[in-house]
């Protein structure tokens, strides 16, 4: 479907075919004495505006072609052509695999990969030794795979108790 533009200009210009003009005169009845009005003012124009003849025809387009040329030249100079394995892309990859390969090591250096003890997955750390009675002592002793937690002061415990 052609828009009103369109139509309006094939229209004026006599262009729009026998069914399609009767179709738009009978759609826009206010604009019949338009074609006769763009007739008159088409004629005017070409009678009033004619183009100015120039005193060297040939010099003037030998000189607008070569700053045709020129142009040209320097636009195809300028232009350089991009690739995908130029400067700038290798740069930004050499950091991306830079960035890549730190959080690899970090992630290899801080990150706990296995348990070293050998009692399993058992491990415990003394945080604090003190008791709420002051004639306890609370004593720490720590050695390699072991830690020992020593309170004097308390009452012995019999060897017939159970203390699982």
């Amino acid at each position: 479907m052609k828009t009103f533009e369109e139509r309006y200009t094939a229209w004026v210009d006599g262009l729009l075919p026998e069914p399609e003009k009767e179709a738009f005169e009978r759609e826009y009845p206010d604009l019949a004495g338009e074609c006769e009005q763009m007739g008159a003012l088409r004629g005017l124009l070409r009678e009033q505006l004619r183009a100015p003849q120039l005193a060297h025809p040939e010099f003037f387009n030998s000189e607008l072609l070569r700053q045709i040329e020129r142009e040209q030249a320097a636009a195809g100079a300028s232009r350089t052509r991009r690739t995908w394995l130029g400067w700038p892309r290798l740069a930004w990859a050499g950091v991306g695999l830079g960035s890549v390969a730190v959080a690899a090591v970090m992630a290899l250096t801080f990150v706990p990969h296995k348990n070293t003890t050998d009692q399993g997955d058992y491990v415990a750390e003394v945080l604090k030794a003190q008791t709420s009675d002051p004639s306890v002592k609370a004593t720490v002793d720590a050695k390699k795979d072991v830690t020992i937690i020593k309170l004097d002061g308390l009452e012995k415990v019999p060897p017939d108790k159970d203390l699982k």
